[in-house]
């Protein structure tokens, strides 16, 4: 199993985050999730809150983040918002 996978975040202004993750935690309309390396194929809502990144190099960033979608295939994430900001 890959320790590591491909994050991207994107808002309208651009790419708020590009890098390699170890997970990320969010809200969608039902609750908390999370995404480790190696997750199976999903997609989901994605509900104004705080989204966790723990980066590759074991370091937490904290993001506000507005209503989007999240989508997971192998070892690539995908994150579109239509807002989003660094804490």
């Amino acid at each position: 199993m890959p320790d590591l996978f491909n994050l991207n975040i994107y808002t309208p202004q651009g790419v708020l985050y590009s890098s390699s993750a170890k997970r990320i935690t969010a809200l969608n309309s039902l609750g908390q999730f999370g995404v480790l390396p190696g997750h199976t194929i999903f997609a989901s809502d994605i509900v104004n809150g705080e989204m966790q990144v723990l980066n590759d190099s074991g370091e937490e960033v904290v993001f506000e983040v507005g209503d989007g979608l999240i989508s997971v295939d192998a070892d690539n994430v995908t994150v579109a918002l239509e807002s989003g900001k660094k804490k």
